[in-house]
C-alpha cells in the first residue's frame, strides 16, 4: 500500500511541473503569426507533443492602445495590434492603436497568462 502511494505522487508530479512553469519552462520553438503563438510543448509524460497553436484572440484585448489580459476578449478585441515575438520568445511587443488611433508601444509577458496544459497551450 505504501509504494502505491509513493509511485503515486511520482506520477503526478510532472503535471504539476509542466503546468507550473509557465508556457516558455516547458515549450520551444515558439513563432507568432497574425494572432496565434505556436510552440511545441512537453506532454505532462515529458514528451515532446506535435506543434501547439493558440489564437491570442482569445486570451488578450487592446484596452487604449495596451496589450492586456482579457478574460473577455470579444470588447474591447485584440485587433488593431501589430505584434511580434522578443527575442526571448516569451515576451510580445506590440503597437497597438489606442481610440484617437494613435499606434503605441506595449510589452506583455506571455508566461503571466499562457500555460503548457499536457502539451497544448492554455491561457
Amino acid at each position: 500500500m505504501r509504494m502505491n502511494t509513493v509511485l503515486s505522487l511520482l506520477t503526478e508530479v510532472p503535471i504539476a511541473q509542466v503546468a507550473a512553469k509557465g508556457f516558455s519552462g516547458s515549450c520551444s520553438g515558439m513563432s507568432y503569426f497574425s494572432t496565434s503563438i505556436k510552440a511545441f510543448c512537453f506532454t505532462a509524460d515529458n514528451e515532446y507533443s506535435n506543434d501547439s497553436s493558440l489564437d491570442l484572440r482569445s486570451c488578450l484585448a487592446n484596452v487604449g492602445g495596451q496589450v492586456v489580459v482579457s478574460c473577455r476578449p470579444s470588447n474591447p478585441s485584440f485587433k488593431f495590434c501589430d505584434c511580434g515575438l522578443a527575442g526571448d520568445k516569451k515576451t510580445l511587443n506590440c503597437r497597438c492603436t489606442d481610440a484617437s488611433g494613435t499606434k503605441k508601444p506595449s510589452s506583455l509577458n506571455l508566461d503571466t497568462c499562457l500555460s503548457n496544459t499536457d502539451g497544448k497551450l492554455t491561457c
